[in-house]
């Protein structure tokens, strides 16, 4: 008999989509992929030559469970300067990629059972990782800004609720949360006791406002929440599987604890880059950023000529476009249409449903804008078939 845990936990749908269209294009099919979570670019090559010089001193060894001590004191002083979170080192445990870091936080601050409350839509690995640590995943639905409130935490809180993951900047929505939305946010955990585990990994890539952390916004909201970030969106790190998380030292002790019976340290070469990028940064991440907006912004436009509703990105490198209005007896959800397009339009996006909202896709401008332009015709060829059809 095999894990009944385990073989509960879904498979990530966009490893099955990339076997899909990587199966089309050995067959000489061009594909236009919208499906990928990761920059594009190549990772900034003052990182590189960092880790090279390293690796050619040939002494790589194990280090402190949280992570080199520099490392961490690096990390530290950003999130003390530029997000206005006051911790030391020792709040700090470096690890293997966000998605570990938000496991071990789920791991050290909850018990079976207890609930964790997950705005929709949300991402995919949310519910999966609540599973592994025998919590309740409590979905909630969102506001007319596609954004939790306090009165909807209101409704769908109980005895049982310990925890609200908050992913700011969203993925797939992009949208960012304003400090007034945040406060009022931050104080209702505070006042009924609850977790949040801020899930800021697309911090630096926020377009129009102002990006805030919402441990930033008191001590007493510091106290109870969990910040996650790492490298590999700000500095196409994505393949260094570097993140961290920053909390009050009695949770940081427990998650260095797991931590170090399951991957010990992360990646020794991995957080000599990580140190590298954050102390000697350079102007080839603040170009990717612009980049990535004015990619965001050619979408938008283009979108908006095809009158094709969508939620504005304000962050991240995604946009969620609503595509229920061409269900139809053919495509009835959002698998089906994303299904459709690949096999028809050679255009691959990710469906809605995985994010736990059927109306939509989400593309990923994570792609040059040559791809972009082109993969945005192939969707209004779809729409003028879809016209001429009816």
């Amino acid at each position: 008999m095999l894990s009944n845990k385990i073989n509960s936990i879904n498979p990530s749908l966009t490893l099955e989509l990339s076997a899909k269209i990587n199966k089309m294009k050995s067959d000489g099919i061009e594909v236009y992929n919208f499906t990928v979570g990761e920059p594009d670019f190549k990772t900034p090559r003052y990182i590189i030559d960092s880790a090279m010089e390293y690796l050619d001193e040939g002494i790589v060894r194990y280090t402190d469970t949280s992570g080199i001590a520099e490392l961490r004191e690096e990390i530290s002083k950003k999130l003390n300067t530029v997000n206005g979170i006051k911790c030391d080192k020792d709040s700090i445990v470096v690890s293997t990629g966000a998605k570990q870091a938000i496991v071990n936080s789920l791991f050290a601050i909850t018990n079976p059972n207890d609930e964790v409350l997950i705005p929709k839509p949300y991402w995919l690995s949310y519910p999966e990782m609540c599973k592994l640590t025998d919590c309740k995943t409590v979905t909630i639905p969102y506001n007319e800004q596609y954004k939790v409130d306090v009165n909807i935490l209101d409704k769908y809180k109980t005895d049982n609720t310990k925890c609200l993951i908050l992913n700011n900047p969203s993925n797939p929505t992009g949208v960012i949360y304003s400090k007034e939305e945040l406060l009022e946010i931050g104080n209702w955990a505070v006042k009924n006791k609850i977790f949040i585990i801020s899930d800021e990994i697309y911090e630096r890539l926020s377009y129009d406002k102002k990006f805030i952390s919402i441990a930033s916004l008191s001590d007493e909201i510091n106290d109870i929440t969990i910040t996650i970030n790492g490298f590999s969106k700000s500095y196409a790190m994505t393949g260094f599987r570097l993140g961290y998380s920053c909390s009050r030292r009695d949770i940081s002790k427990l998650i260095k604890r797991l931590q170090g019976h399951i991957t010990s340290n992360a990646n020794t070469i991995s957080q000599i880059a990580g140190l590298t990028a954050l102390k000697s940064e350079s102007v080839e991440v603040n170009d990717m950023i612009d980049e990535f907006k004015a990619r965001r912004n050619y979408i938008m436009e283009q979108l908006d000529e095809l009158n094709i509703k969508y939620i504005k990105p304000e962050g991240a490198f995604y946009v969620f476009i609503k595509m229920s209005d061409f269900y139809n007896d053919k495509v009835q959800n959002s698998l089906e249409i994303c299904d459709y397009l690949l096999s028809n339009y050679n255009i691959a996006f990710v469906p809605g449903v995985v994010f736990g909202d059927d109306n939509f896709i989400r593309m990923s401008y994570a792609a040059s804008i040559e791809d972009i332009k082109n993969g945005l015709n192939k969707l209004k060829n779809f729409i003028q078939d879809q016209k001429m059809a009816n």
